[in-house]
């Protein structure tokens, strides 16, 4: 599986890095921004091989160099859809929220059980391939 992470914080994005690496995901490449992102996407499918997942923080700029935008993964979310992407979306978030159309979210706190929420999620994306 190769999963294309959003995220503009090293330390989330290295918890992240963890957990994914625990389920067994040794392909994950990190992006800051929305701008950086969208054209991952698009090369790795130029090049025939497409990320199967990409998980996205709610909070960081919509392109190199820009102040963070708190709703930037909304906004990921939103243009991925209206681009007709099949790639699955997890919003990790420290925002406990749902949002409607993505395959699964989960909120990133001391008190939550994420890691384990992020690991069920892609064993269970594994299974159905």
């Amino acid at each position: 599986m190769k999963v294309l992470n959003f995220e503009d914080s090293v330390y989330k994005a290295n918890a992240i890095r963890k957990v994914l690496n625990r389920c067994g995901v040794a392909k994950i490449e990190l992006v800051s921004n929305v701008e950086d992102g969208l054209q991952m996407l698009k090369n790795a499918e130029d090049t025939g091989d497409p990320f199967d997942l990409i998980i996205t923080d709610m909070h960081y700029p919509m392109k190199q160099g820009a102040v963070s935008d708190t709703e930037a993964g909304e906004k990921l979310v939103q243009l991925l859809q209206e681009q007709g992407k099949q790639t699955k979306v997890i919003v990790c978030s420290s925002r406990n929220m749902k949002l409607p159309g993505v395959y699964g979210c989960i909120w990133y706190s001391e008190i939550s059980d994420w890691e384990e929420e992020l690991c069920d999620l892609v064993r269970e994306m594994e299974k159905n391939r």
